[in-house]
């Protein structure tokens, strides 16, 4: 039978008699408090006693404090001749207990209890969460905002949608707290005005809440990770996955730093510069040293390089070329090349998936090399296909002293049909000036394609041969 175990704190700081009742409950049961952390609170076995705990408060404690202040011991000799024995402090909440059901409280004027609560949630507590709601609106509006700049971009990734949806419950969350602080606090004001105490909170109802918001950032995260394997991200959802336990690690460290020069009994200002270079050391050697690799391997774009590559005349190629292009140089050219290099990433969203190929080819004795690239959008609303195109087939002006204006001129799409209904439904060609450019737009209901060919490498004459044609659309068609 275990002698010791943790429970995820989801009190509210301010609520002393939540606190006490709490810890109260847990006696009853045989577990007494042993160290109240930031978040888990430690419990040791003990015979269940009907204990009393009392809560009082220090604007004065930290946890960058070698050890307890001046003020915090004379509370302390003060609490012990009244009979109360110091269990733990919790940031500036210092928790007491007595088996002595006769003892006095620890409390007995309100006016000057609620003061005191005050000057320590100044302490910590309302900066702390000021801070946070200040970071969640900020990064809320970075996602959420380019929905009235440019809609299509807050679709273009998983991580927008759920980072957005993330970061506006983080605020939604501190505005509450910081209401239902001040909310209590002149309820407080008031009841003391009229000769009672401080207003009671919901303890359960609080906690509930809390419970509540880690469950749905839990549904968040865990949708997220989903979203981008059903997508094809695996390297992304494995950035994610060893994301999470090394930021833990992170948090983990920081503090354990704190304990310690806690425990060498340094200096509070020794104490912080430590555990913040600690923290900025840590950040870039875990979390630097991840994305690094991540990078470095290609978590990013989903597996972008293909594998071995050798040299020849100064360029890389593809030791094994990938084999999931659905179209390639030697589809559309019908002939087989010595040397070849294929590129591709992937980004998007469950709304709205990219994939971008590129491939570079040259003949076993030429000189002159071949290239295609296409994009393929594939889009679940309506809406998101007219965004795409307008941002597809905006007119762009060039810059001098090469000036000409690109755009995108509509082709009959019967051109492009191959018989049934594979074909596209409409067909965009690009010309910059009065000259026709190798790259098309094809259209179909849920499905947009960019093809970009190299035309010195694959005779086309004005448009691609009707083989040519027959090919693109079946590699390229929704469903291929």
């Amino acid at each position: 039978m275990k002698d010791v175990k943790y429970r995820w704190n989801t009190l509210c700081l301010y609520d002393y008699r939540g606190v006490e009742e709490h810890l109260s409950a847990m006696a009853a049961q045989g577990w007494r408090l042993e160290k109240a952390g930031n978040t888990l609170w430690k419990y040791r076995r003990a015979e269940p006693a009907q204990v009393r705990y009392a809560v009082t408060y220090s604007d004065s404690a930290s946890q960058f404090n070698p050890g307890p202040t001046e003020g915090q011991e004379s509370l302390e000799e003060l609490c012990a001749a009244a009979g109360w024995s110091k269990v733990s402090d919790w940031l500036q909440a210092q928790i007491f207990v007595t088996e002595d059901p006769a003892a006095v409280p620890l409390e007995t004027d309100e006016e000057l209890r609620l003061e005191n609560i005050h000057r320590s949630m100044r302490k910590n507590f309302l900066p702390a969460n000021v801070i946070i709601l200040i970071l969640g609106l900020f990064m809320t509006y970075s996602s959420f905002g380019t929905l009235f700049v440019r809609p299509l971009r807050f679709f273009e990734s998983n991580a927008r949608l759920f980072s957005g949806a993330l970061f506006l419950l983080v605020a939604l969350l501190e505005i509450y707290t910081l209401f239902h602080y001040y909310g209590w606090r002149r309820n407080s004001r008031r009841a003391i005005e009229d000769g009672g105490t401080c207003a009671p909170i919901n303890t359960k109802a609080y906690q509930r809440l809390n419970g509540g918001a880690l469950v749905l950032v839990g549904v968040i995260c865990a949708l997220y990770l989903l979203a981008e394997l059903l997508g094809g991200e695996s390297g992304l959802a494995l950035f994610y996955v060893v994301y999470i336990p090394l930021f833990v690690l992170l948090v983990v460290l920081v503090r354990q730093t704190t304990v310690l020069m806690r425990r060498l009994k340094a200096p509070k200002w020794v104490n912080m510069a430590a555990t913040l270079a600690v923290d900025f050391i840590l950040a870039f050697a875990l979390i630097g040293g991840l994305t690094f690799c991540a990078i470095r391997f290609g978590w990013f774009f989903g597996g972008r390089g293909a594998g071995e590559t050798y040299t020849y005349q100064n360029m890389e190629w593809d030791a094994a070329p990938r084999q999931d292009f659905p179209l390639t140089l030697a589809d559309l050219a019908g002939e087989e090349y010595g040397h070849i290099h294929r590129w591709l990433s992937r980004q998007g969203s469950f709304f709205l998936q990219e994939r971008n190929y590129n491939e570079m080819v040259l003949p076993q004795n030429g000189k002159r090399t071949g290239s295609i690239q296409y994009r393929v959008w594939d889009v679940k609303l309506p809406r998101l296909r007219e965004l795409l195109l307008d941002d597809l087939l905006e007119t762009q002006r060039g810059s001098e002293p090469y000036s000409f204006t690109s755009s995108y001129v509509a082709e009959d799409p019967l051109s492009w049909d191959v018989g049934g209904s594979q074909g596209p439904e409409a067909v965009y060609r690009r010309w910059n000036g009065n000259k026709a450019a190798p790259i098309w737009v094809l259209v179909w209901p849920d499905r947009v394609v960019f093809l970009g060919l190299e035309s010195q490498t694959i005779p086309l004459g004005e448009s691609p041969a009707q083989e040519q044609i027959n090919t693109i659309i079946r590699c390229l068609r929704p469903g291929a």
